[in-house]
């Protein structure tokens, strides 16, 4: 209960990157900018495409407010049929418009109340590291993720540079450190995830989010770094970026 109520405050419930986070206007094209949520779409995107199925069925793991879903493209929600599961009821509400079936599961607690090998594609982002057993919610998705379907997990990254040198030249981050970072309960790397998943699902492409330069909000010095460096950061240097975005297939 007291978890439910903490994620149905206002301030929580008011975040929306699709509000907050410019479109791709002519200065995200020159400058780095927080571009998770804009990556995860286009591989949503991708995927409804990739499966090959009148309907796909989607279960979004901590929906929200169903930020993804609102950004997709017309024609690969048309071809969706979305759940979504979250714990707190006022963000299910807001969603509702999206789901064929949403549910108010403390994933922490229940199992996922679906069974075996039901849904298509399963999003997992920026959720994992809010709970107190990811490993258990790995293992429930890959029960209920069908033989040849794929899951899209994103999470932020505990071996990023920019976490590396905050807490050597200052000894704390805003991303790390209690009160500022009120919500993160887990911190985690991609090895971290690897282990958790132990085999029941097979990495298909894994790339950084959020690139490993520097802005205002998660270092304390802030710096305009150019698109094309996040962009090529991100490829080859995934495993030093603030975010991961891995695409597993069972």
């Amino acid at each position: 209960m007291a978890l439910q109520k903490f994620y149905s405050e206002s301030e929580r419930l008011s975040y929306n990157p699709v509000r907050s986070i410019p479109g791709f206007k002519w200065h995200n094209k020159i400058f780095s900018f927080d571009d998770r949520f804009i990556t995860v779409k286009k591989y949503l995107d991708k995927l409804v495409k990739k499966v090959d199925k009148p309907k796909i069925k989607l279960l979004d793991i901590g929906i929200g407010d169903a930020v993804y879903e609102s950004m997709l493209d017309k024609e690969s929600l048309k071809g969706l049929e979305v759940y979504g599961v979250d714990i707190s009821a006022k963000q299910l509400k807001r969603s509702k418009k999206y789901l064929v079936e949403g549910k108010v599961v403390d994933i922490d607690k229940s199992m996922l109340p679906y069974k075996d090998n039901f849904f298509d594609v399963i999003l997992i982002s920026e959720v994992l590291e809010h709970i107190f057993y990811p490993d258990k919610v790995l293992n429930e998705t890959a029960r209920v993720l069908k033989p040849g379907g794929f899951l899209i997990l994103t999470f932020p990254n505990s071996a990023a540079l920019q976490l590396r040198l905050s807490l050597f030249l200052f000894g704390h981050s805003p991303l790390l450190n209690y009160p500022r970072n009120k919500e993160h309960i887990r911190y985690f790397n991609f090895g971290d995830i690897l282990k958790m998943v132990n085999n029941k699902l097979k990495v298909v492409e894994f790339r950084g989010l959020s690139s490993f330069l520097f802005d205002q909000w998660n270092f304390p010095l802030g710096f305009f770094t150019p698109r094309i460096l996040q962009i090529l950061g991100d490829q080859f240097f995934p495993k030093l970026a603030l975010g991961n975005i891995v695409i597993f297939k069972k």
